[in-house]
This record gives structure tokens, sequence and C-alpha cells, in this order.
């Protein structure tokens, strides 16, 4: 009789927890391999020996965490823990898991991982300098160290803040195109650095920063948004070729597909070429090689005028201007001059001609 009972109570033990020797359904937490940024989400996963689950039970999975935020998957074999941007060191996971049902106390009831937790990647600043001044040859030669920088850190992002001066109201925007100008003359890549403008302060400075993939931007205070700028009414000098001096640090460095740019975007302006040269033939052949590479860039031929200047046979004379005449007002008559300055005077609305005077 007793050998019968024990062998009901086997048989019992195989049916409820059976599967072979797979009853005490063993497991393991399985940790992301290696360490894990702050700041990122990683996913934990219980894996069964055998694939024996023994869900047929209805067993109840509580996860739990020493740090960080359990955002998905409480409940289940598997989770997503999203790591906070703080946390560093070590961190742990554990699953408890119970069944509805009796069982025997062999059954496993708990396992834990641990896997390593970097900090979040800080944005570094590698430079600063004046943002006022006569030091524009420095800038560049600074501006290059920082190419150099991305280059050696070609997954970082780069951000150049430009913090105007309360001593020089445009020291902010002449530095800003010098910096911009210096990215054209060295055909750097320009999408793989933002340029933030900051409010004026005392002794305005600029400031290179490296951004690695991950980190949160440095605290800037930024500027007013200036984006609605009013459209020039008055024709100005985009950029002389460059003769003397360093390029770019005295405006717009010379660049037709940056003219181009511009005329681009503003539609109803043309552009005026003055090219000064010591005779016709030379200045007819740099005004076809001017409008076929503008035509290149998507600026029409009607869009363009070019003009002679005659110079005496000196290279150092011998200059391309780049005018940007916007369209005209319909209050006034005006005419542009060889030097690509207009000249204006108001006229009544039926005059029929341009002259100097009404």
């Amino acid at each position: 009789m007793t050998r019968l009972i024990i062998l009901i109570l086997a048989a019992f033990a195989s049916s409820a927890f059976g599967q072979g020797a797979h009853n005490t359904y063993p497991f393991t937490v399985v940790c992301p391999d290696g360490v894990v940024v702050a700041g990122v989400s990683a996913t934990v996963t219980a894996e069964f020996e055998g694939g024996y689950t023994g869900d047929k039970y209805a067993p109840n999975y509580n996860w739990s965490v020493s740090a960080g935020t359990i955002v998905t998957g409480q409940g289940t074999p598997s989770i997503t823990v999203e790591v906070g941007r703080q946390d560093n060191g070590a961190l742990s996971v554990t699953l408890e898991r119970t069944f509805m049902e009796a069982h025997f106390p062999e059954v496993q009831r708990s396992a834990s991982c641990t896997f390593g937790v970097v900090p979040l990647p800080q944005a570094r600043m590698i430079d600063e300098f004046r943002t006022g001044g006569k030091n524009c040859e420095e800038g560049f030669a600074r501006l290059d160290a920082f190419f150099n920088e991305l280059a050696n850190n070609p997954m970082d992002e780069g951000l150049i803040v430009i913090y105007g001066d309360t001593r020089d109201s445009k020291a902010a925007g002449r530095r800003a195109k010098q910096l911009s100008n210096h990215f054209t003359f060295r055909k750097f890549d320009r999408s793989r650095v933002r340029f933030v403008r900051g409010i004026e302060r005392d002794g305005g400075a600029t400031q290179f920063w490296m951004v690695p993939v991950g980190a949160d931007l440095p605290k800037i205070d930024e500027a007013s948004d200036a984006t609605n700028i009013t459209p020039p009414t008055q024709p100005y000098l985009y950029a002389t070729e460059y003769i003397d001096g360093v390029a770019g640090c005295f405006g717009n460095l010379y660049d037709l597909a940056e003219y181009a740019k511009v005329l681009q975007a503003e539609p109803k302006s043309s552009g005026r070429i003055v090219i000064g040269q010591s005779s016709q033939a030379k200045y007819r052949g740099n005004a076809r090689e001017v409008i076929a590479e503008l035509s290149g860039h998507g600026v029409a031929r009607n869009r363009i005028v070019t003009v002679y200047k005659y110079v005496r046979p000196n290279r150092l004379l011998e200059v391309t201007e780049l005018w940007v005449i916007p369209p005209k007002r319909s209050t006034s008559v005006g005419w542009i001059a060889d030097d690509g300055t207009e000249l204006t005077r108001r006229c009544p609305a039926t005059t029929q001609y341009w002259r100097r005077a009404c």
C-alpha cells in the first residue's frame, strides 16, 4: 500500500512539473554584453533551459532594477530598462518568478544579472577667443585647429558659439561671416558644425565645442531670433576678387557658387559684375567665364549684367566685383554707376526715362 502511494505521488509530480529533468524549470537572466551608455535603453531577457518555461502553470514575472526605470515588459520574460542620464557604475536586474499553482521547493524562483553603465558623454570646449577686435587671421588659425579636431573625431558634432561684444554691435556678425568664409575657403563640410549666436556680453567671446554622440549641448544664452531680416533695398558689394591680405577677412569670400546662392535666395534681384581689365578682349574673356560658371549654378543669363571698367595694365588693379542689385522701388527712379553704386532720385511717376535729375 505504501509503495502504491509513493508511485501515485511520483506520477503527480511528473505530470505537474515534469518534462524529465527539467521539473525545476531553471532559467537565467541575460544582460547586455559590455557596458551601456547612461541615458539609453537596454533589453534584459530571461532564458529558459531547454525552452521549458512552465507557461501552462501561469507563472508570474516580477522584475526589479537597482537603478533606471523599467519602461516595457513588466510581467513578461523580457523587459526594456531606461538607464538614467545620471546613472553610473553597475546596474543590477532581478527577476522573481512564481507559479499560480503549488510547486515543489526546488523550482527556481529568481535570477539576476549585472551590466556596467558608463557616464553620458559630455560636450567639451576646446577653444575660446575674442569675438571683437582685429584678429581675423587668429580666428582662421584657431578654426583650422578645430577642423583637425573634427577630422580626428568623425562621429562628433562641432558647435561654434559666437557671443556678441557690448562694445561693438557688429562684432558677432563680422566674426560669423569670417568663419563662414573660411569654411568655404578650406572646403570643409559645413553640415558637421552648428553655428549659434549668443547674447552680447562684456568682452564677447567665440567658442569652439566638440559634442560627442548622445551628449547634451552646453547651456547657451542665445540671442533673440533674427531670422526676419528686412531684405536689402540698396545695391551692395557682395565680394571682390581676392588680391591682397587674407582671403575672407574683409567681407564675403569671392566665390561664385556662394554668390549664385545669394541671387537664388533673392529671386527678384539681379547680379552686376564689374570687371576691371586693361583691354576689352580680356574683359570679354573674363565675362564669358563668370557667366558660364554662374549658369552652371542655376543663375539665368538675363539676371546678370557685366560692366567693363578700364584699368591700367597692373595686376593689382585688375579686380572683379560681385554686386547684388535689389529690385527697384516703384516710388523712385534709379540707375547704376560704373562703380556699382546706385544713384537715385525721387521723380514723378510719369517719368519715362532715367536721368540724373527730375
